[in-house]
């Protein structure tokens, strides 16, 4: 069984029960919506970018270059735990990202098993690059944000919050099989 499969049998299994088929109907549109708006994120996650530097990034890589920029991890163990994957994904892309010029590998004095990864000045370049792009999505977010309350948006939030705790739950089942 997929894990969307069982993410769709679970939610309406467990939260139908007590709800009117008017609120399973928009709780199901709700899901295709989000099912929708995923592939979508999906696509362009896989498509590769010239941020500016002439060398094309995939959405792993570009946002690697972002955890390590902002400081969400400084090795391979850290990144792979930011970003719920295997240490194998994430030394991949950090072996690529390094061969490119854009991070380095440096062991830790006094242990020569942990490897240290830092944005070389071409990395910061791309680090940088990505987060004008960032800032021009929020600003095309900020108009969006002008059709709503905020207390729309602080509901939007808690339920977007919501979904990524049950999906946390979902790839933390998935990763003990």
């Amino acid at each position: 069984m997929s894990i969307v499969n069982s993410l769709d049998e679970l939610l309406f299994r467990s939260y139908t029960i007590s709800m009117t088929e008017k609120d399973q109907d928009l709780l199901r549109q709700g899901w295709d919506l989000f099912t929708r708006m995923f592939m979508k994120y999906d696509v362009l996650e896989k498509s590769p970018v010239d941020i500016g530097s002439g060398d094309r990034f995939n959405g792993a890589q570009i946002h690697m270059i972002e955890a390590i920029g902002k400081g969400h991890g400084k090795t391979v163990t850290a990144l792979s735990g930011y970003f719920m994957v295997t240490k194998g994904a994430v030394s991949q892309i950090v072996t690529r990202l390094h061969k490119m010029g854009y991070v380095t590998k440096t062991k830790r004095k006094g242990n020569d098993k942990e490897i240290i990864l830092e944005l070389t000045g071409k990395g910061r370049v791309a680090f940088e690059m990505h987060e004008k792009y960032n800032e021009s999505t929020v600003a095309e977010l900020m108009k969006l944000r002008q059709k709503y309350s905020p207390e729309e948006i602080l509901v939007f939030l808690n339920i977007l919050n919501d979904v990524d705790r049950m999906l946390m739950g979902f790839v933390a089942e998935e990763k003990k099989r």
